[in-house]
């Protein structure tokens, strides 16, 4: 794996409401979130960065409301036309 460094200000476990112990993971998730949203890494590759599991990684996403699959309009109309649905 890469290390990354970052520099952050003092006071950002203050503003973000955690430990600093917690704070590289929250990054990192952060990180792994937003990759994930614009469709530039998958779920399975999102949660690596997050350094979680997929499936608690993919919870996390509900909890926060951020879906976790995509369907193609085209692709719904052509399963409903093959299961005989209007």
């Amino acid at each position: 794996m890469t290390i990354v460094a970052l520099t952050v200000p003092d006071d950002l476990c203050t503003a973000l409401h955690v430990p600093a112990e917690r704070l590289a993971s929250e990054i990192a998730f952060a990180a792994a979130v937003r990759l994930y949203e614009e469709g530039r890494v998958s779920l399975a590759k999102a949660a690596e960065i997050a350094s979680m599991e997929r499936f608690s990684f993919a919870a996390r996403l509900a909890e926060a409301g951020i879906p976790t699959a995509a369907f193609d309009p085209a692709d719904v109309d052509a399963a409903k036309t093959a299961a005989g649905q209007c």
